[in-house]
């Protein structure tokens, strides 16, 4: 089992009071402080065309991170695949692996955001078929050959992708998302499936809350083994991962609630006005205006408490999806002040040692 943290959004809220640039400067530094911590790895996620700033640009955020660690595995959490040349993605990556030292997952999904599609001109409709050229494009210029392609979108003959990755294989590539075209497709190319399991797609644009964590990943582990056994391939072999969303506390679920629920709620209104929500609706969604059994609600879609509450969680997980298991908690929220996400960082590195040595 491996945990790591994330995502890092880049986003940039008056409520801090700070500059974009200081926001990235703190991110860089809580890089840091995940290596320091133990943790395995450190995840970065792309949007486009939010007023807020969320980060456009992961890749070159991904470099930034390998530049000031050492050890620590870094990567895009998610590239929106459709809004991306192939070959292109295929170089950048590649580019941040060698600077890596070979520390570098590049993990894959469509996006679901017309404006994103709108802005950068693709066109939604062919984002499947898209989707499954590309990556195998990109894996094919990883290898040690030139890339020969022909494709309902793509065709090349016999060219150079330079640089080539560090990794013996080349760079791990996931692919996320909850369809099952999205599970099936993983299987096929990829190196692993990411589960968001800090949204529950499914539902969450209807309902506007999460169903229970553990259920959904059972759901999702016996959907992707299926998958694999389709295609030939044994579970153990690939990696399953898949986000969380919590904080971690010195001293209790309450404390670390309090310290997070204005943020982790921000979180929830930006993703009621993506996933089509009535603005009357998620507009309510603050902690001063909910009631006790809702701020329960919330509080239990997320992981809260000591790093002894969390390895506990942690082993439970694993005892469903197996040593293969690659959790990205996400103890940084937009809102969150610079040094009691770093606490909060720490004891996540804590309740990472608790966990395997239980």
């Amino acid at each position: 089992m491996r945990i790591g943290l994330g995502v890092y959004t880049g986003e940039c809220l008056p409520v801090e009071g700070i500059s974009p640039t200081e926001v990235l400067q703190n991110d860089l530094a809580q890089a840091k402080v995940a290596e320091e911590a133990g943790l395995d790895s450190i995840w970065i996620s792309e949007h486009h065309f939010l007023r807020n700033g969320y980060n456009p640009s992961v890749i070159s955020m991904a470099a930034a991170m390998a530049a000031v660690t050492s050890r620590i595995r870094i990567g895009p959490a998610l590239v929106l695949a459709p809004l991306w040349h192939p070959t292109r993605l295929a170089e950048d990556s590649a580019m941040v692996d060698v600077l890596s030292g070979g520390r570098y997952t590049l993990g894959v999904g469509l996006g679901y955001r017309d404006a994103e599609y709108a802005g950068i001109g693709v066109e939604r409709r062919t984002r499947g078929v898209y989707m499954d050229e590309l990556v195998q494009i990109v894996k094919l210029a990883w290898s040690d050959k030139d890339v020969t392609f022909h494709g309902q979108l793509f065709n090349f003959d016999d060219v150079p992708v330079y640089p080539k990755p560090v990794q013996p294989g080349g760079i791990p590539m996931w692919i996320g998302g909850h369809a099952p075209a999205a599970i099936q497709r993983a299987a096929r190319h990829a190196d692993g499936f990411a589960m968001d399991g800090g949204t529950d797609s499914d539902v969450f644009g209807e309902a506007g809350h999460n169903r229970d964590l553990f259920w959904r990943v059972e759901q999702m582990v016996g959907a992707y083994k299926e998958a694999l056994a389709q295609e030939g391939k044994d579970y153990e072999s690939a990696e399953f991962s898949l986000t969380i969303g919590g904080f971690v506390s010195d001293t209790s679920a309450d404390d670390a609630w309090a310290k997070v629920r204005e943020a982790y709620m921000y979180t929830r209104r930006v993703y009621g006005d993506w996933y089509g929500l009535p603005k009357d609706v998620y507009e309510r969604w603050y902690p001063d205006q909910m009631s006790e059994e809702e701020q329960a609600r919330r509080r239990a879609e997320i992981w809260l408490g000591t790093p002894d509450d969390l390895a506990k969680l942690f082993r439970r997980l694993h005892d469903i999806a197996g040593d293969n298991l690659h959790v990205m908690f996400r103890s940084k929220y937009p809102g969150v002040d610079h040094e009691t996400t770093c606490r909060s960082i720490q004891l996540l590195g804590e309740a990472r040692q608790r966990a395997l040595a239980i």
